[in-house]
C-alpha cells in the first residue's frame, strides 16, 4: 500500500536557517549517492571534489540564492521534507541541482512537486532552458525527470571522460507547460 499524497508546503528558501536545511539535505544526499555507487569506489568522491561540494556547501545562499539561483524546500508538519535549486547558467538557461527527498520522506510525490515548482519558478524568472545532470544510476530521477518534459542532451559542462561515462545530461524548454495532472502524477 502506498501512503497517501501528501501536499508539502514549498518554499523559496531566504534566511540562514533555510539555507543551513538545505545544506543538512546535501549532506544527507551525498550519503545516499555514496550508498547508491558503492559498487564505484571513489566516483561520488571524484564528483564532489570536481564539483567543489565543500566551497558550495560554505556559501550555499551565495551559489543559489539571488541574484545567482533559486533554492526550494519542502516542509511537512514541520519537517523539511526535501529540496532543489537552479542557478544560472548565464546563456538564458539555467542548471537544476541537489533536488533531494530523503527516504523516509518519499513515495508521497514530493520530489516531483519541487521539481515542477522550480521549473514555474525559473520560468517565470525568464529562463528559456532548464538544464541537469545525474548519474546513470539515478533511474528514478530520470524517469521522472522524462515525464516532466526533460529530454537528453549533450554535455554542458566540462567533466573528465572516466566521470562522463556515467552522467547523463538533460534539459527542458521552459517554454513547454507543466500540466497540473503531469504535476501530481506519481511515477517517482
Amino acid at each position: 500500500r502506498q501512503d497517501a499524497q501528501v501536499n508539502d508546503d514549498i518554499r523559496v528558501a531566504t534566511t540562514e536557517s533555510d539555507y543551513a536545511a538545505f545544506g543538512d539535505l546535501i549532506r544527507e544526499y551525498w550519503a545516499w549517492l555514496q550508498a547508491r555507487y558503492s559498487d564505484m569506489p571513489g566516483f561520488i568522491d571524484t564528483i564532489g571534489g570536481h564539483q567543489a561540494l565543500e566551497a558550495e556547501l560554505a556559501g550555499l545562499a551565495a551559489k543559489y540564492g539571488p541574484p545567482e539561483g533559486k533554492t526550494l524546500l519542502a516542509f511537512r508538519e514541520g519537517d523539511v521534507t526535501g529540496a532543489v535549486a537552479y542557478r544560472d547558467l548565464r546563456d538564458g538557461s539555467c542548471e537544476m541541482k541537489r533536488l533531494f527527498v530523503p527516504d523516509r520522506f518519499g513515495g508521497r510525490g514530493t520530489g516531483r512537486l519541487l521539481c515542477a515548482t522550480l521549473i514555474d519558478e525559473a520560468t517565470a524568472d525568464g529562463y528559456r532552458v532548464m538544464r541537469l545532470d545525474t548519474g546513470r544510476q539515478n533511474t528514478e530521477a530520470m524517469k521522472m525527470y522524462e515525464s516532466l518534459g526533460f529530454r537528453r542532451c549533450a554535455p554542458f559542462h566540462d567533466y573528465p571522460a572516466e566521470l562522463l561515462a556515467h552522467l547523463h545530461f538533460m534539459e527542458k524548454s521552459l517554454g513547454d507547460t507543466v500540466t497540473g495532472a503531469e504535476r501530481s502524477s506519481e511515477t517517482a
